[in-house]
């Protein structure tokens, strides 16, 4: 009798022991699927933003009576769709970290300065009138130490290199002679065309990249690189007016 009670117990026991088993499995294929589920949620949010904003400013610029001061603005998540490196500069100054802060507000609003449109490689975004880390998450972003677009001078857009192939992850495609349109807010078209189409170190990235750097109509695109595998290196794009 003795023996059955023990057998029983002891059954009993691997029994709890291979349900816990189970079930420490199943929540530990939950908790994968989450956090490989993370990625591809923050990228979908990114672009359904990205998009909208862009339609929302294209809407704007179209209905914008020519002799009223248009204001294109659109507001956005401050935080939840953080891009992994995102920290990681372009150019000194232009994604410093945002203090922290308790008072500090859910949303930002962005000031696009216009649209970008790059027909041969499938870029058409926002711009928006700063390049911190909020910002290029849902479009690109006018380097404030630069001129703007259409003016003497040179005029620098940023963008992040999104594996996803959105932004300006085909810069590199570019070939000499491509048509590139910035479309202010008032509807002015700027036509550009490029010129070159290089890798440079980021320690050498002002010098493309400052608005004082030409007397010509220029506009200059700059993204992080990764060919050949190299990491602190930038692409930079250079168009001339024509």
């Amino acid at each position: 009798m003795k023996r059955i009670e023990s057998h029983k117990k002891t059954r009993s026991k691997k029994t709890a022991v291979s349900t816990g088993m189970i079930i420490l499995s199943v929540v530990l294929l939950v908790v994968g699927i989450v956090l490989l589920l993370i990625d591809p949620i923050k990228r979908l949010n990114r672009k359904r933003i990205s998009n909208d904003a862009l339609n929302a400013i294209e809407n704007k610029i179209v209905s914008t009576d020519p002799a009223e001061e248009p204001v294109a603005t659109y507001v956005v998540p401050r935080r939840g769709n953080e891009v992994e490196g995102e920290g990681y500069d372009f150019i000194a100054e232009t994604e410093e970290e945002e203090e922290e802060e308790e008072y500090e507000d859910e949303y930002v609003v962005l000031n696009s300065i216009g649209i970008l449109n790059i027909s041969s490689i499938g870029v058409r975004y926002s711009v928006w009138d700063e390049a911190t880390q909020v910002s290029l998450r849902y479009g690109l972003g006018h380097y404030v130490d630069s001129v703007m677009p259409g003016e003497t001078g040179n005029a620098t857009i940023l963008g992040h290199n999104y594996r996803d192939g959105s932004m300006f992850h085909n810069l590199g495609y570019v070939s000499i002679g491509d048509e590139v349109i910035f479309t202010d807010i008032y509807g002015n078209d700027y036509y550009y065309y490029v010129v070159s189409s290089d890798i440079v170190s980021a320690d050498d990235i002002l010098d493309y990249a400052l608005g004082n750097i030409t007397d010509s109509n220029r506009l200059t695109l700059i993204t992080c690189t990764y060919e050949y595998g190299m990491t602190g290196w930038r692409r930079v794009v250079v168009c001339e007016m024509g």
